[in-house]
């Protein structure tokens, strides 16, 4: 018995599995009533309206109902859909024991401690009979579930069997009498228990009768329909036995006792096939089978089981997309899948020498054909494992030849097919071996694992060691090793199709690509089922969980197909989206997929403009849920296509950094709003031009004086001045006086507005002639105090060359766009304006007729438009100046790529941090991996962001003036980058004192990606190599032998260090080797440690006299033995060498010239294809 559940819980009382949902119905001694999914784990509701113990509970076979009965002496009838009690039968005079629905009709039968049963119709709260009979309590009723029976049991050690055909006969003649006249026929008193009888209940198929006994005794009995019999009694139990069920199966049951077990029973060779005892140490008191499926269920003082007697994974492998081996019990059956045709190949019971005939043993598990071997069909199966190799993680595993029925068995933990008569399998032990079947040899290869899983090309794929190793089992080499975490120790599934290799662990999937570089991966909260790719071709991923069919697309992206009531196994993907699965019990079933939505995703990946168009146009009643996914996923420029509001295609165009569709939405709109929306995007992305016309539109004055003044228009700042003077806005034209620098003009204003004595002052500061009269000593006096210059207009900011990254356009955000994308806007827009020309081509004869009206509607109109002053509309400036305050581009055909910002004439030039600075992240990953061969630069993410984003300071202007962006020179960024790289060095270093190795290797690993973007001469590079490499050696030295551990000690002292950290791991070393009497490495380390010491400037902690006193006494008790009592291999010498004599990815010494150096932080491996573990960027190669 496998337990699939387990839940503590309150005393249990009735258990009632639901015919199709994954539902259990717990009725507790508290009272409450909870209904648990045990495929999710969690109670999905409780019902709280006994004021007793639930003693009974049942789910109605067809109807949303379930029954109740209860020690407050009432029967409840309750809707789960509604949550609430529809009917509530009272008549019992004590407690009730045992409820039961009728299959068809709307009965229900209770069994009560006043030592009667009652039929009712539950519908019309009826009372139908009152069964009598039993002198002690009656423990439990039930209707048979095809005939008109019902049977009882009481602790009067009877079980009586009664016919309701009478009853039901009155019943569907409508001629019932009150309750005391419809008596039932009894047939049958069953006696043989010696004490009371807990428990009875009908065969679904067999015309047979289970009950359990307080005597410890469950029996078999045989009825008919005028007599019953005992034919069976079965022993075993040492305590009272609680209840009895039979199992769907047919010739096996069920029983649980007081004497804290559950128990299966085989009713052909009468014996007990398996047992189980509770955790807890508690009593059974109530078992429930569910009739659909392999579920069984136990409930005991303090906890509920649910049990399953078979892995509920059929076994079953997939040749070709045809033909399908599937794993039954101890039967090999080949499914057709194109002309659904099932043959059995074979059945293993007939091999009782090879195969156990017991229920739960030598069950196939696992099947994989030989697709090396194509002449025959060769099988290797995994039967399940017997209770004495379970522990040890044993299986037993058959090599099966289906034409010629021959087998063979071998023993092990797994095992795969690599070649023609090759199996590779994991022993006992754990380590590899490649067993030839045809010749009966072993071959060690010097791995372990415990699961192993077949790849292309004859290779196998197993976890170790927080690896991902791809092996080749002929060659004995590792192909690839891919750092990873424990999680993969879970691995279940590893499949590959033309592009991608999956691995599925226990609750995720992890697609790579075939240089097992990582591609995306997706987390689940619950167990993940099965897993299969869409094609070869396609790189869709569709599995499966307990409840849900879902897709994963290679971006990461997902969506569920639907929910299903049972668990499905996915096997193959037919033709027409048509998903072939099995259900848990081995059924072979099938269903239509709707790929709508994940092939569209699809195509927005793949850009295919096609698709997109037809799915746009064949699913418009889905606009609002397609536009809001593609808002959210970045994909604004096709929402656009699906809404016609106009403000809503204003906010997608802007969403989509689009200014040209912008503008020409908002012109349409001419909403202020939308033109102060659009300003403020087009100043973010340094469109000015864009800025001017929707500052022009709202009649921004002030808006339009800085914007002229800071782009140097000194021409618009003149009309700007003269259209105040004409509209008499003083303010306005003050300031842009002020903005032009033309001192004439400002007296000449000050003067119009009758401020004459302060126009004289101005003449007097800025030297013209001016009145002496209105001068007076205070005022001259008050002028030469403040030392007045000439006001001058700032130098325009869009025109500096201080910068090399700097074009004649303004410096701003650069956006990404796809033409692709945009071509449906453009045939979307192209489309309409067709259709609209066809719409307006009126007969000539018409034209001529509408031309009088045409021309009076206009000068209506333009009247209109005069007088209504509330009313938005273009800007009139009302002077013969206003056509110089036009928008410079054409409005119908904005050349939208004239006014972005970009940098043509240096992307070849730049270094990586000036292209993250320019957002140029595609140009600097391909410098990056061209020059030090970076692949996995997704771990700078953070770095690159933080450098971008304090790549820009704001410059103060003056005091009218809003700061301008200025970029940070490349000395800034040294400096920069120098002030972090010392706050982490001493980071590291703390962490390093302190003994946090993994800490320390973090804060390094760290500080190493943020000197990627630098120059390659800086020395934080070599710092971080060596402690990253001394910590590597700490960590590792955990569970390894003691020739390892002074190895890799002394290796950690090779490592270049600050002196204290250097002196602490020639200590160390030297300890170790002295500890377990290697003494001549303990010398080689002393002597260099001394020689450290005595460098120390005077003084330092390190180099204490009590330090210095120790080493020399040690180095003396050394040298009279000079011998290693453990051989390693170092040397005197290794400790000037250091590093460079060191392979980072084995940590073992380099002996011979073939080896593979990092570009990038120059560490040396001993393999080629792996990545970095300093850097954990760069691949060897």
């Amino acid at each position: 018995m496998i337990v699939k559940f387990h839940k503590t819980t309150e005393r249990i009382k009735g258990l009632s599995f639901h015919p199709k949902q994954p539902w259990l119905l717990v009725g507790l001694h508290s009272g409450a009533i909870q209904m648990i999914d045990y495929r999710l784990g969690r109670t999905i509701e409780e019902f709280v309206q006994h004021e007793g113990p639930v003693r009974s509970v049942q789910f109605h076979q067809s109807l949303c109902l379930f029954i109740s009965g209860s020690d407050d002496f009432t029967v409840r009838v309750w809707n789960y859909k509604t949550k609430k009690c529809q009917f509530v039968l009272r008549g019992h005079l004590d407690f009730i024991r045992c409820v039961h629905f009728h299959p068809e009709l709307p009965w229900c039968v209770s069994a009560s401690d006043d030592q009667t049963s009652r039929v009712w119709n539950y519908q019309s709260r009826q009372m139908l009979a009152i069964v009598t009979g039993h002198s002690h309590y009656v423990m439990h009723c039930e209707f048979h579930p095809t005939k008109d029976f019902l049977i009882t049991c009481s602790l009067d050690q009877t079980i009586r069997l009664w016919s309701i055909a009478q009853l039901k006969k009155r019943f569907t003649q409508k001629n019932l009498q009150n309750d005391q006249q419809n008596e039932l026929e009894l047939i049958q008193i069953l006696e043989g228990h010696n004490q009371g009888v807990n428990w009875c209940t009908f065969s679904p198929t067999e015309n047979l009768i289970l009950s359990a006994s307080d005597d410890k005794k469950v029996k078999v009995w045989k009825f008919s329909d005028s007599r019953g019999f005992e034919i069976d009694s079965y022993q075993g139990h040492i305590n009272n036995v609680s209840s009895a069920m039979f199992h769907p199966f047919g010739d096996y049951f069920i029983s649980n006792s007081e004497d804290n077990t559950i128990r299966l029973w085989d009713m052909k060779k009468k014996v007990e096939i398996d047992c189980f005892t509770n955790y807890e140490l508690d009593r059974f008191w109530v078992s429930a089978v569910h009739q659909n499926n392999n579920y069984f269920a136990g409930g005991s003082d303090s906890a509920l089981y649910i049990f399953t007697l078979f892995r509920n994974r059929p076994a079953f492998d997939l040749i070709d997309n045809k033909i399908l081996f599937v794993g039954s019990k101890k039967q090999i059956k080949i499914i057709d899948l194109q002309n659904n045709k099932e043959i059995v190949i074979k059945n293993f019971q007939e091999v009782a020498t090879l195969i156990s005939d017991n229920l739960l043993q030598d069950n196939i598990e696992f099947i994989q054909q030989n697709i090396y071997e194509t002449s025959k069909n060769m099988l290797l199966i995994r039967l399940k494992q017997s209770s004495h190799n379970k522990q040890r993680g044993i299986c037993k595993y058959m090599i099966f030849e289906c034409q010629t029925n021959l087998s063979q068995i071998f023993l092990g933990k797994t095992a795969i097919f690599i070649g023609k008569y090759k199996i590779l399998k994991s022993k006992e032990n754990s380590e590899i071996e490649i067993y030839n079947f045809e010749v009966d040899s072993h071959k060690a290869l010097g791995h372990k694992a415990d699961k192993l899983f077949p790849y292309q090309g004859g290779k196998a794929i197993f976890y170790s060691d927080e690896m991902i190793n791809v092996l080749d089992p002929e060659a004995n080499q590792l192909v690839y090793q891919i750092p990873c975490s424990n999680e993969f120790n879970n691995m279940k599934k590893v499949l590959t199709n033309d592009t991608y290799v999956m691995i599925q662990t226990k609750k995720a999937i992890h697609l790579f690509t075939k240089s097992f570089q990582r591609v995306t991966q997706i987390q689940e909260s619950i167990n993940i089922k099965s897993v299969l790719f869409l094609s070869k071709t396609q790189n869709i991923i569709i599995y499966s969980t307990k409840v849900h069919i879902k897709y994963l697309l290679i971006n990461g992206d997902s969506g569920i197909f639907g929910t299903m009531e049972t668990v499905p196994y996915l096997i193959q993907l037919h033709e027409k989206y048509k998903l072939i699965y099995m259900n848990n019990v081995g059924t072979l079933l099938n269903m239509a997929l709707d790929c709508s939505e994940m092939l569209f995703k699809q195509a927005l990946i793949d850009k295919n403009i096609k698709y997109i168009q037809n799915f746009l146009q064949s699913h418009k009643k889905l606009g609002v849920l397609i536009t809001s996914y593609l808002y959210q996923k970045g994909f604004p420029m096709i929402a656009y296509q699906l809404v016609e509001d106009k403000r809503a295609k204003f906010q997608l165009a802007l969403s989509s950094n689009n200014l040209e569709l912008s503008y020409r939405t908002c012109d349409d709109l001419k909403n202020p709003v939308c033109y102060q929306k659009l300003s403020e995007e087009a100043m973010r992305q340094g469109n000015h031009n864009i800025v001017e016309v929707c500052q022009q539109k709202l009649r921004s004055s002030q808006q339009l004086s800085f914007l002229y003044t800071i782009t140097g228009q000194i021409d618009k700042l003149n009309v700007l001045s003269n259209i105040a003077k004409e509209q008499n806005e003083y303010n306005t034209r003050f300031q842009t006086l002020l903005h032009l620098g033309n001192y004439s003009q400002r007296v000449q204003f000050l003067q119009d507005c009758k401020l004459n004595h302060i126009a004289n002052l101005s003449k007097l500061v800025h030297g013209l002639e001016y009145d002496q009269k209105l001068i007076i000593p205070e005022d001259l006096e008050w002028v030469q105090s403040l030392q007045p210059e000439l006001l001058q207009p700032p130098v325009q900011i869009i025109k500096s060359k201080q910068h090399p990254l700097f074009s004649m356009n303004w410096p701003h955000n650069s956006v990404d766009q796809d033409d692709q994308y945009n071509i449906l806007i453009v045939e979307d827009q192209e489309n309409k304006e067709r259709n609209q020309k066809s719409q307006e081509k009126p007969s000539q004869n018409q034209e001529k007729k509408n031309v009088n009206n045409c021309q009076i509607k206009k000068e209506d109109q333009t009247k209109e438009n005069q007088d209504n002053e509330e009313a938005f509309e273009d800007c009139q400036w009302e002077i013969n100046e206003s056509e110089l305050l036009e928008m410079q581009l054409n409005q119908a055909t904005l050349d939208y790529k004239s006014l972005q910002y970009g940098y043509p004439d240096y992307k070849k030039v730049l270094s990586p941090v000036e292209q993250i600075i320019t957002e140029q992240f595609q140009q600097c990953q391909q410098s990056l991996k061209s020059t030090k061969n970076v692949t996995n630069i997704n771990l700078c993410k953070d770095q690159m962001k933080q450098l971008c984003l304090s790549s820009i300071i704001e410059i103060s202007q003056i005091p009218f003036l809003q700061p301008a962006p200025q970029m940070i020179s490349a000395v800034s960024d040294k400096q920069h980058f120098s002030r972090i790289s010392q706050d982490l060095l001493k980071q590291g270093y703390k962490q390093t004192t302190d003994g946090k190795f993994q800490d320390a290797l973090t804060t390094f690993k760290t500080l190493l990606r943020k000197a990627l973007f630098y120059d390659k001469n800086t020395d934080i590079i070599p710092i971080c190599l060596n402690y990253i490499i001394a910590m590597n050696c700490e960590i590792k030295k955990k569970d390894q032998s003691v020739s390892r551990q002074i190895e890799l000690a002394c290796y950690m002292a090779m490592c270049d260090l600050q002196p204290i950290h250097r002196s602490l791991t020639l200590r160390a070393a030297m300890s170790l080797a002295y500890k377990h009497k290697n003494h001549l490495t303990g010398a080689y380390v002393a002597k260099y440690l001394l020689k450290l010491l005595e460098k120390a400037p005077q003084g330092s902690a390190y180099a204490k006299v009590e330090v210095i006193e120790n080493v020399k006494k040690i180095l003396r008790n050394c040298e009279q033995s000079l011998r290693n009592e453990y051989e390693i291999d170092f040397e005197e010498d290794y400790l000037n060498q250091g590093t460079k004599i060191l392979f980072a990815d084995s940590l073992t010494i380099i002996k011979h010239q073939n080896f593979y150096q990092c570009l990038f932080d120059k560490a040396i491996y001993s393999q080629k294809g792996k990545l970095c573990q300093i850097c954990d960027l760069c691949q060897m190669n």
